[in-house]
């Protein structure tokens, strides 16, 4: 019965082993795409304000992408006067992106602003800002 029990124990444990072998190949591949996935470069995008007015409530931009990314209004976020942010896609609908090289006249509705004095865009970490004239 002693042979039995050892035997039955090196099988155990080399079953063991296998499913650690298992998983440290596992892990490593793992690894290797992380770095991988890492080691991409990202861009992000440019943003320029070249300027901006309002008249009664309507609030007029230029805006222009200057990198090489494009731009979604779904991603672009707009703050007149430090209030808060905005989603340009929620006042704005004429077009969905702004191309790289591209420069839009945006009109926003329903912002309520009045008189303000300066404004700023934002998306994924690029910034722009201008007063308005």
């Amino acid at each position: 019965m002693g042979g039995s029990v050892s035997i039955a124990a090196l099988i155990v444990g080399t079953t063991l082993l296998g499913i650690f072998a298992l998983a440290s190949l596992s892990l490593s591949e793992s690894t290797k795409q992380a770095a991988e996935a890492g080691s991409e470069s990202i861009h992000e995008p440019e943003i320029r304000l070249i300027n901006a007015s309002e008249s009664s409530g309507i609030v007029n931009v230029n805006i222009t992408n200057t990198g090489s990314e494009t731009i979604s209004f779904d991603h672009l976020w707009l703050s007149i006067d430090g209030d808060a942010p905005i989603r340009t896609s929620s006042h704005y609908n004429l077009t969905l992106s702004l191309f790289p090289g591209e420069t839009q006249h945006l009109t926003l509705t329903g912002t309520g602003a009045n008189s303000p004095s300066r404004i700023s865009a934002a998306c994924f970490g690029a910034h722009s800002a201008v007063a308005f004239t």
